[in-house]
């Protein structure tokens, strides 16, 4: 029996149909069941952020219900079986039914072509059933095709209220995910009951993680013109900021999530990525789609009543975050030059939010400073593609040889961010009276100086593997060298 194998790290708890008579066929469900997710939804995203005009074709289907709506998307957007999170208990339970003689189908209210693809890719069952573009199979419609083609009976397995008709009717029923709080029921109603035990889950890790928490420390920098400013004083300006930042990082979060939605099946090839809540099917796609939403809402609201200077900021970031996740973030220097850009426009949002005057100092530094940074990755990426011999990396726009310009434009951007910060200190802060003690702000552009070739040493030698904001709050020489430029600049005030 062809199926697919199970990652050895995935949790799983053995479960036979011993008990049963071996002449009863198992019959799965697919959505909640046999994977994780459901393929409805799936295929509506896929189309929505990849072939949106292909989503328009299926709107007169809308009219004609849900069987005709499932294959309409089915026909404009196919979905890939191999990158379907399946859940490996119940392939398990399947190769054990297999192994003791047990027919195996597989019914779904899926579209009958997805059902194909299914059993095509895995293998081993006996036939598939699913909706027709007429009948939508699910419930009591599918209790009545089953009930026809298996008079003698049958065993099925399933997850949601949608199949208790269908476990009622049943010779025995499995229950899968949120299908096992229908035990007791079920048993009452004399109905033999199996139940596989839902896999240990943290949701609140889960959605922390999804949410990118930890990537809210990039948005630190909408506090940088307060202290830059001289303004840190101000109880009202530092209370607007908190909530401008909270604000922000919701939106920020909701980008993180619609991106993971346009790249699940990518990401549900990676092979870090693939273990993300929503690749994994931990979370649906329409939970966080609507999360999304939601955070989006509540985000750009705040924004407008904040300030509206603010809110166009906002919107700025919004719209070429967005561009770089759907198309930018593959063409080769642009995608970086993007990345820039995106940071520059987080210390915008500070200035803007107090009214406070632009300083062409700190955006052309935030500009240089966080231009060599996003190099920094993408030449990570560049070294080890070329030290392993590949022709291209995947998703992006380089080249494995492209890594002596990474690390050229790299150099140059991290050197012309230095000198930027030393022209200010002597042109400007220096000749204003802001400064107390200038003298100590010689100390920042040396800091900033030593940390930049130690991220350059560590790229160019392969070793950084986090991005480097995230990897300067987890290294303690990062934090030390943050330490001594802050306490210059308090020093400098």
């Amino acid at each position: 029996m062809k199926l697919y194998k199970p990652d050895l790290g995935d949790e799983m708890m053995m479960l036979d149909l011993d008990g049963f008579d071996r002449q009863l066929p198992l019959v799965c469900d697919l959505d909640g069941t046999l994977i994780r997710s459901d393929t409805f939804h799936e295929s509506f995203f896929e189309a929505f952020f990849h072939s949106p005009q292909h989503l328009l074709r299926t709107f007169p289907s809308w009219f004609k219900g849900r069987a005709a709506l499932k294959e309409t998307l089915a026909n404009v957007c196919s979905i890939e079986p191999r990158a379907l999170p399946y859940r490996a208990e119940m392939l398990e339970l399947m190769r054990g039914a297999k192994a003791d003689g047990r027919e195996i189908y597989l019914v779904t209210a899926a579209d009958q072509s997805i059902a194909d693809s299914i059993i095509c890719h895995l293998g081993g069952f006996a036939g598939a059933k699913g909706s027709d573009g007429s009948l939508n199979l699910k419930s009591r419609n599918k209790l009545k095709w089953l009930q026809a083609s298996f008079p003698e009976g049958f065993i099925y397995a399933g997850d949601s209220a949608a199949d208790l008709p269908i476990w009622e009717a049943a010779s025995g029923a499995v229950l899968v995910g949120n299908g096992v709080k229908y035990a007791s029921q079920l048993r009452k109603a004399g109905v033999e009951v199996r139940a596989i035990s839902p896999e240990k889950a943290n949701p609140v890790k889960d959605w922390l993680f999804e949410l990118r928490v930890h990537q809210w420390s990039k948005n630190v920098l909408i506090f940088v013109p307060l202290f830059l400013g001289h303004i840190a004083g101000d109880l009202h300006a530092v209370l607007r900021t908190i909530v401008a930042f909270v604000a922000f990082s919701l939106i920020a979060s909701a980008t993180y999530i619609i991106n993971d939605l346009a790249d699940l099946e990518a990401d549900r090839a990676h092979a870090t990525k693939r273990f993300r809540a929503i690749a994994a099917g931990r979370i649906s796609v329409i939970n966080g789609f609507l999360a999304s939403i939601f955070m989006l809402g509540a985000g750009i609201g705040v924004a407008l009543l904040l300030h509206p200077q603010f809110a166009l900021a906002v919107a700025a970031y919004l719209v070429l975050t967005l561009a770089y996740s759907f198309r930018l973030k593959r063409y080769a220097l642009l995608d970086v030059t993007v990345i820039g850009a995106l940071f520059t426009l987080r210390i915008v949002m500070g200035q803007v939010l107090n009214d406070l005057a632009f300083s062409p100092w700190l955006l052309s530094f935030s500009a240089m400073f966080f231009f060599s940074l996003s190099l920094a990755k993408r030449h990570v990426e560049a070294m080890r593609a070329c030290s392993k011999g590949r022709d291209a990396i995947k998703g992006r726009g380089y080249l494995p040889d492209d890594w002596p310009l990474t690390l050229g434009y790299g150099l140059a951007s991290a050197s012309a961010s230095i000198v930027i910060m030393l022209l200010f200190i002597a042109l400007e802060a220096r000749a204003t009276q802001e400064y107390h003690n200038p003298a100590w702000l010689y100390v920042a552009p040396a800091g900033v100086f030593m940390w930049l070739q130690r991220i350059w040493l560590l790229s160019h030698r392969m070793g950084l593997h986090d991005d480097p904001i995230v990897f300067a709050l987890k290294d303690k020489t990062s934090l030390l060298i943050g330490a001594i430029i802050a306490l210059a600049f308090a020093l400098a005030a």
